[in-house]
């Protein structure tokens, strides 16, 4: 059984999902996220991991700490020591909900150690599960390094040095990182984030159990040895035999979630009666927050005016049922359209209902389109290229992301010394990773030129975003203005200078969050955009 809801802590709610098995309790198990962006990376494995606990008998609780995932706050607000806050709560709730039974306490890189950590002082857990522990300086080191890598494919060189990001940090400043702002109280609470004995049994994965760096990686990774390996440890334990529930657990509290055919979806609504619907559909490898919290962020703007915001996560990703194997744009179109109705529902009659999206999810947005015409708006970040439309964009992007990829996994001493000293030309990287652009089935482009056969009587606005340094950008973008302007569709096309093609940076965040923004608000009201065509 796996139910979403909301946990209190302080003055934050958290976002929280229970999986847990009807009968034959074992023990409950308390799962921490790693921190910032890879907690998006980390969300399949830890989703497998629980299911995978429950089929064993354990209950398990899955929270996102403030500022991250679904929950409540800005990560560039948090006070110190917030998220040894949020692990206190979300103890506290397990233990308050599960008195009797033993617990597990397990976490994934930044997240392991503060396991580590907390077990050290609440001696009620009997095990301590460590994946991948990386202390909070060498966490903050890793960021630097990646921040270095985006500046590169964005500007070609690094903006600024290692060393000089560090002191801007250690001197107070905010640093932008991953597209979340670390400020000095975050900066304080990793320094003193430290591996120590919990003074209980810890599993570390043994060097025979082989796995990538999931949380950094583009895709979804088969993680089942992993999983196996870890149950088998914790199962093994005799502290864990089946424990009788004498009562029934309290009810959860309230929640802003819902369910439709086995996809998961949330709700921001905005004080009153909302006047507007925007149903979000994210990307390929993607989840219901977006990339570095796009979807979470923008939502809650939206909902500020008034707009009731639907985000789901496709079958197979997030915290949805199925497998990534399961996903098709077929699939997602299918999962759009019923939360559609939902949104509908939950709308005045006759209210308007616009679309946001981004990379795959907008082939889905446009297929939705095509089938619903009476959608008054979309709203496409990154759009990728559908049917013969995609004739002069290959893979690009794809082997981009290998490259990023790539560069994120490098741990030679070398190889970072020439990456930072500008002696790596990112250009040559590429070329050597590319790989065979990728190649789709005749009935899959068929299907999709058959969708953009549709969509030419769409006669609703299409609001096209784009970011400087993605490398599919320019292909997409002349693809869908040429078909918009021959088939009259009215449509906007902008870009944001620089950004990638998931817009990784507070500050093309903003740009980006603030034009789409005025984009859907004020487009009746005249305001212009740098290209426009068939106002």
């Amino acid at each position: 059984m796996q139910q979403s809801f909301e946990l209190s802590s302080g003055e934050k709610r958290l976002a929280a999902t229970l999986f847990s098995p009807e009968s034959g309790l074992r023990g409950a198990a308390l799962l921490v996220f790693p921190l910032a962006e890879e907690r998006k990376g980390a969300l399949p494995f830890f989703v497998a991991f629980a299911r995978s606990l429950e089929a064993a008998g354990f209950a398990s609780l899955l929270f996102d700490f403030a500022g991250t995932g679904d929950s409540e706050g800005d990560f560039a607000c948090l006070p110190e020591g917030q998220f040894q806050t949020d692990l206190s709560a979300a103890h506290e709730w397990l233990r308050a909900r599960y008195p009797d039974l033993p617990l597990v306490l397990c976490g994934l890189r930044t997240g392991a150690v503060l396991a580590q950590q907390y077990a050290a002082a609440h001696p009620d857990f009997r095990k301590v599960v460590c994946w991948s522990p990386v202390a909070g300086k060498n966490f903050v080191n890793q960021l630097l390094q990646r921040r270095m890598v985006n500046d590169m494919v964005a500007y070609g060189k690094a903006r600024a040095s290692r060393a000089a990001l560090l002191e801007s940090l250690e001197a107070g400043r905010s640093v932008d990182l991953d597209g979340y702002v670390f400020v000095s109280a975050v900066y304080r609470t990793l320094k003193e984030l430290v591996a120590c004995d919990p003074g209980v049994p810890v599993f570390t994965t043994p060097a025979t159990v082989k796995y990538p760096p999931f949380w950094n990686t583009v895709g979804h990774v088969d993680l089942d040895g992993l999983i196996r390996e870890t149950l088998l440890q914790i199962t093994a334990d005799s502290t864990f035999a089946a424990h009788p529930q004498n009562a029934a657990p309290p009810a959860l509290p309230a929640s802003c979630t819902g369910e439709t055919g086995g996809a998961r979806y949330i709700w921001d609504k905005p004080q009153g009666t909302p006047e507007s619907g925007l149903l979000f559909l994210h990307g390929w490898s993607g989840d219901r927050t977006g990339p570095h919290r796009l979807f979470v962020q923008f939502a809650r703007q939206m909902a500020k005016n008034g707009t009731l915001c639907l985000r789901v996560d496709f079958i197979g990703r997030g915290l949805s049922d199925g497998v990534a194997s399961d996903a098709s744009i077929a699939g997602m179109t299918e999962t759009a359209e019923a939360c559609l109705v939902e949104l509908r529902k939950a709308l005045p009659a006759g209210a308007p209902v616009q679309v946001a999206a981004i990379c795959s999810g907008c082939k889905v947005a446009i297929t939705l389109a095509a089938a619903h015409p009476e959608l008054d708006c979309l709203l496409l970040w990154s759009a990728e290229s559908m049917g013969s439309l995609r004739a002069g964009a290959t893979s690009r992007r794809k082997r981009w992301h290998t490259l990023l990829t790539y560069a994120r996994k490098l741990t030679s001493p070398e190889t970072w010394k020439k990456l930072l000293t500008g002696k790596v030309n990112s250009k040559l990287v590429a070329k050597a990773l590319a790989q065979k652009a990728e190649v789709r089935s005749a009935e899959e482009a068929a299907t999709e030129d058959a969708t953009l056969e549709k969509f030419r009587s769409y006669r609703n606005p299409v609001h096209f975003f784009f970011g400087g340094s993605d490398p599919d950008a320019k292909g997409s973008s002349a693809a869908y203005e040429a078909f918009c302007r021959n088939n009259k569709i009215p449509f906007s096309l902008d870009w944001i200078p620089n950004a990638g093609h998931s817009y990784y940076g507070a500050a093309w965040t903003r740009q980006l969050l603030d034009f789409s923004e005025r984009y859907l608000v004020k487009r009746g009201n005249g305001f212009k955009l740098s290209k426009l065509g068939f106002e």
